[in-house]
């Protein structure tokens, strides 16, 4: 059981200004009084500690918004409240939702419908899993998670299949622990074969993160990928790299994983050479494009043509090898066991 009713999920952090839309915006101070009131849409900004409403009024350094009937931030529905903070010109943007209607919302960005339920229910018990630990140790006072990749996707509770409501319900109050605590449950779409070692892809060995064979994967639609990067757009990643690109840009993969994937990339030009972890090189090419470092490049005719295998960091739980687990006739708890070896999976279902 994790016994957490709440989660805070930090939705956008920056210092430009973050949108609120709604027929009717509210915003009260740390005091519990009404600061602000607007119909129709609201920009705010940090200036300096404080809170700047449409351009005019400086309000605190803390508000909570509502709207009614509902409140929309950027581009999305949140549930009740947001909370906004300044800090060193700064605005966060915070919504506390309700903790397993984050996981239903979680397993409906990472996974298709389509899937196995038993898959789904894995999901759902790794995205619980993730959260409960990261809420038990918050990386900022703030808030308990990110909204986006870095942590698990969200995109608000509104317009979530009954598929993903299905998983979390039968699977509330079940995680994944290691030696009584929380377990790292990190997952990615497709491993290409065989998953990652945390030692290789973070530098931290964890014991329950450790590759192995996968054969469950190889129907995913990007088991096999393959991305043709131009000269325009070798260029500009080199140049995002540091190394300054001239008509004889080379880049090449200079180190591998035990398991295959890419762990150095050398990127050369005008006598200029910087070799560099082949994350970044992906991450400056776009996580879309390279989508693993499962890959081979190989230059052609004014362009690099990049081939691979799976989509994703490769660590943890591969969701297509679940998926196909599942169809072959394993259940959840079987699933999680493959995938996160050494865990145990605690806590009844319902």
């Amino acid at each position: 059981m994790t016994g957490i009713r709440f989660i805070r999920v930090l939705l956008s952090r920056g210092t430009t200004g973050v949108l609120l839309e709604g027929e009717t915006i509210r915003a009260w101070g740390v005091d519990g009084r009404l600061a602000a009131e607007a119909a129709g849409r609201v920009i705010l900004d940090a200036v300096g500690e404080r809170i700047r409403w449409n351009g005019s009024r400086l309000l605190g350094d803390t508000l909570d918004a509502a709207g009614a009937p509902d409140l929309r931030v950027g581009n999305r529905n949140v549930a009740g409240r947001v909370r906004l903070l300044a800090r060193k010109g700064e605005l966060l943007a915070v919504d506390v939702v309700p903790f397993e209607a984050y996981v239903a919302a979680v397993v409906s960005r990472e996974a298709p419908p389509r899937f196995h339920p038993e898959a789904l229910a894995a999901l759902a018990v790794a995205a619980r899993t993730y959260a409960a630990g990261a809420a038990a140790k918050p990386r900022d006072p703030a808030y308990d998670v990110v909204g986006n990749v870095e942590d698990q996707v969200f995109d608000g509770i509104d317009g979530v299949s009954e598929v993903f409501r299905q998983a979390a319900d039968r699977t509330r109050g079940v995680v994944v622990r290691y030696r009584g605590e929380f377990a790292q449950t990190v997952y990615h779409s497709t491993c290409g074969g065989r998953t990652e070692s945390a030692l290789y892809a973070w530098g931290k060995d964890v014991p329950y993160l450790r590759f192995q064979s996968c054969d469950d994967c190889a129907d995913s639609p990007v088991y096999r990928w393959e991305y043709r990067m131009s000269a325009l757009e070798g260029r500009r990643v080199a140049k995002a790299l540091g190394v300054p690109p001239g008509t004889d840009l080379r880049i090449a993969v200079t180190g591998r994983t035990p398991t295959g994937r890419a762990s150095r990339v050398r990127i050369s030009s005008g006598g200029v050479s910087r070799e560099l972890r082949a994350a970044m090189f992906r991450k400056a090419a776009g996580y879309a494009r390279i989508r693993s470092l499962k890959m081979e490049i190989v230059p052609a005719a004014r362009e690099w043509r990049i081939t691979g295998e799976g989509w994703g960091h490769g660590v943890g739980m591969c969701q297509y090898g679940a998926n196909g687990m599942a169809r072959r006739g394993s259940g959840f708890r079987e699933i999680l066991a493959r995938y996160y070896p050494g865990a145990e999976v605690t806590g009844e279902a319902p």
